[in-house]
């Protein structure tokens, strides 16, 4: 918990130092945009991580426990993946808007 707190911190750190840097409003606006594209795009990362972890630890259960289909559950992760991976790049796209249109 106390490592974690840590590296929150640290992650926050830049954006908070340069919003209370220039001490105007706009300073700290453009800094909470750069903080909320950063947690976007890190929680969407962190979230496909791990459902891409479990559709793929599922799909190797199957395997194991019946090697015939191995083919047909493959195809299907692959596309699960592929929708999980949409998730990450809408967030990125969200991440760039919140950044680059004011």
């Amino acid at each position: 918990m106390k490592t974690r707190l840590i590296a929150l911190m640290t992650a926050l750190a830049p954006a908070l130092a340069m919003a209370a840097e220039a001490g105007s409003g706009e300073a700290l606006k453009q800094g909470l945009m750069f903080l909320g594209a950063g947690l976007a795009v890190g929680l969407a990362a962190l979230g496909t991580g791990i459902g891409m972890g479990y559709a793929i630890k599922g799909t190797q259960e199957g395997v194991a426990r019946n090697p015939t289909v191995g083919g047909r559950l493959q195809t299907i992760m692959l596309i699960g993946l592929a929708f999980i991976e949409t998730l990450a790049l809408y967030a990125l796209l969200i991440a760039i808007i919140i950044l680059f249109v004011k």
